[in-house]
């Protein structure tokens, strides 16, 4: 039986849609602010703008998008746990689907994109899968 678009928990995919990019951004703030004051501190005056710019790169498109997947499975998994567990994976979908449309507003249309979509999206369904482990019931 599919779930009907009536049946679904709107407001707690949104929620759990939104929440892996609010954490990853707050810790990509963090980061980027930590590893400022580690060269401010390892040189005694102005940090190296060009180490900053490095580690700003790597963090910002590598390490940023990997958490955001990463956080999709508990956020999916707190969605998938307030619903009918016929209805888990479709809703573990509809957060993997937004959190990878957010998203797009990242980064460029490019085959990266294209593959951390489809990641987003399975890490969603997995969260709903795995909802029983992460919430031990």
């Amino acid at each position: 039986m599919m779930t009907e678009l009536s049946d679904m928990q709107w407001r707690r995919i949104v929620i759990g849609g939104t929440v892996p990019h609010v954490l990853s951004l707050g810790l990509l703030i963090v980061a980027i602010i930590a590893y400022t004051f580690l060269l401010a501190f390892g040189t005694g005056g102005e940090p190296d703008q060009g180490s900053l710019d490095q580690f700003n790169a790597v963090v910002g498109t590598q390490l940023f998008p990997l958490v955001t997947i990463l956080l999709t499975i508990p956020a999916a998994a707190w969605v998938a746990s307030k619903v009918d567990s016929k209805a888990a994976t479709t809703h573990g979908f509809a957060v993997g689907f937004l959190v990878a449309a957010i998203g797009l507003a990242f980064g460029a249309l490019d085959l990266t994109m294209g593959v951390r979509f489809l990641l987003t999206i399975i890490a969603g369904i997995l969260g709903a899968k795995l909802e029983p482990v992460v919430f031990d019931n």
